[in-house]
């Protein structure tokens, strides 16, 4: 059952007795200040049973801990510990020096209960509620939307170890189907070499041998192939069902069959597929790239920032190989929802300038602000930049001033222009063109859009708004301070809430600052 905070204190909570004076420009301090209206115990009831079950601790003290541990960026088990020990979660709490407020398992059943009843947005409204009753938003909105990597919790293994992972978790589906322990389901179809923590690590032979890696390999592909059918009985059961479709990806993604003369072999497939797994711990772990150097192995956390005030109004978590990008829309709505205010600009790198991106912004009527990129060829030959495309006419005119309105159109709706012939004899032919039929120029489907956008980046004005998307900038190094860049738990759905919380945290923290700076700025008389 739903258990309450008492209206009235114990004599012994920390506060009362223990006269603790905490700083109230600390964390700690000013959300002792506001713990007590911050939660409702009654805003988590669906959590509860309402009529069996003893009384539970209450979960608005609960959630003040979820608060205090991302802050501090420590365990569950020292998050516990603190909730016991240290003056300043007791202040906070107003509980009572040396006693336990609940069990480590209390407070884990106590976040996926949130997760699992989609409170998270609730929690997270507390942050922009705080900034709407402090005045900080604007009354129209200018957000910005950036990206950060988060480093995946799942273990990255090579190709005979991941594949070797997949089969220990598809042979202890189908052992527990049979009701069986896994090493006797290993002893019984002759796999017993998959119990050792590395199978690679485990195997002697002479890894410069091409030859003999490619037998090793196969040997672990006949093995998967031999559980994939024997899993076939068992299809109807989910944990079974997960487990051959991931073995099953693995080695779609990581091996290639090779023919030869004694029959079919296996090789590790060159390059890297998309969308490719490379943890049977955490299967939703991709590969991904900041950019051209940065690479990593995870997700992306996507933010919208308020550039006025640095509030964050709205965060996502997308597959690490997810173009910066993706949603980029539905996110910016949600800010709009979240804040409770119109927004009527939006701000991103490069990352967001596609002309499909743009398109899908200029369709929901909003304005999208992104410089777009100038394209300069490697080879030095002339770029798009120095042709004149003129959508009207539907031409395109070259740097030597001739004209052409030939040109077929793609599967996407962009087109292709054509010089052909114009270009025999041309002078500036060897710094255009190499190609024997002519130089050709794509026009883009969005193309429109594009120009429009780039006459606007000349714009002074531009340049100066362009500069407020810093404060996105901001946030992803706040939230980096709270731990962000690396993933607490396994899974999107988790990971989600950790960048939930902190940002939360974040909000919070920038809304009493802002506060404590109002007071300040309004002298002596503001608090008389």
């Amino acid at each position: 059952m739903l258990g309450k905070c008492r209206p009235q204190g114990d004599l012994f909570d920390v506060g009362y007795v223990f006269d603790v004076s905490l700083n109230p420009k600390s964390f700690y301090g000013q959300l002792a200040g506001v713990s007590g209206g911050l939660f409702a115990d009654d805003e988590f009831a669906e959590m509860y049973s309402s009529r069996m079950g003893r009384p539970s601790v209450p979960p608005s003290k609960l959630a003040l801990v979820m608060l205090m541990q991302f802050y501090a960026r420590v365990s569950d088990a020292e998050a516990i510990e603190r909730a016991m020990y240290d003056a300043r979660w007791l202040c906070v709490l107003r509980h009572r020096l040396g006693e336990q407020l609940c069990a480590k398992s209390t407070y884990c059943v106590f976040r996926a209960q949130l997760v699992l009843h989609d409170k998270l947005s609730m929690v997270f409204e507390r942050s922009l509620r705080a900034a709407r009753q402090a005045g900080i938003l604007p009354s129209d909105l200018c957000v910005a939307i950036d990206t950060k990597p988060i480093l995946g919790r799942g273990a990255v293994e090579d190709t005979y170890n991941l594949l070797a992972s997949g089969i220990r978790q598809l042979a202890s589906a189908i052992a527990q189907s049979e009701k069986i322990s896994r090493n006797s389901f290993f002893a019984r179809e002759g796999l017993e070499r998959y119990d050792a923590p590395s199978i690679k690590g485990a195997e002697t032979m002479d890894w410069s041998c091409a030859d003999q890696r490619n037998d090793f390999l196969a040997g672990i592909v006949a093995d998967a192939v031999k559980l994939l059918r024997m899993a076939g009985p068992y299809a109807n059961e989910q944990r079974v069902k997960d487990a051959a479709s991931l073995l099953e990806q693995l080695l779609l993604q990581d091996v290639d069959v090779v023919k030869g003369p004694c029959g079919d072999g296996a090789a590790i497939k060159q390059g890297t597929e998309p969308g490719r797994v490379p943890s049977v711990t955490d299967p939703e772990q991709r590969h991904g790239r900041k950019s051209a150097s940065k690479r990593f192995t995870g997700a992306k956390a996507s933010v919208v920032t308020d550039t006025a005030s640095g509030i964050i109004l709205a965060t996502d978590v997308i597959a690490g190989d997810a173009a910066d990008s993706t949603d980029a829309l539905r996110l910016v709505e949600q800010a709009e929802t979240n804040a409770g205010r119109p927004v009527i600009d939006t701000l991103g790198d490069c990352a967001y300038g596609s002309g499909e991106t743009r398109q899908a912004f200029a369709d929901a009527g909003r304005e999208l602000n992104v410089r777009v990129p100038e394209s300069v060829r490697q080879d030095g030959l002339y770029g798009k930049k120095d042709f004149t495309v003129d959508l009207a006419a539907g031409t395109v005119t070259c740097p030597n001033g001739v004209t052409t309105s030939q040109a077929w159109t793609e599967a996407d709706g962009g087109r292709v222009f054509s010089f052909g012939a114009a270009c025999a004899g041309c002078p500036l032919r060897p710094k255009c063109t190499t190609a024997a039929a002519g130089r050709t120029l794509r026009v883009h489907p969005q193309e429109a859009l594009l120009q429009a956008a780039l006459a606007k980046q000349k714009e002074p004005a531009w340049r100066k708004k362009m500069r407020d998307r810093l404060a996105v900038e901001n946030s992803l190094a706040r939230l980096a301070y709270y731990g962000i860049g690396q993933a607490r738990y396994i899974g999107h759905e988790k990971t989600r809430f950790q960048l939930a919380i902190s940002a939360t945290v974040a909000n919070l923290r920038r809304v009493w600052n802002y506060r404590m700076a109002q007071v300040r700025l309004a002298g002596p008389a503001a608090t008389a």
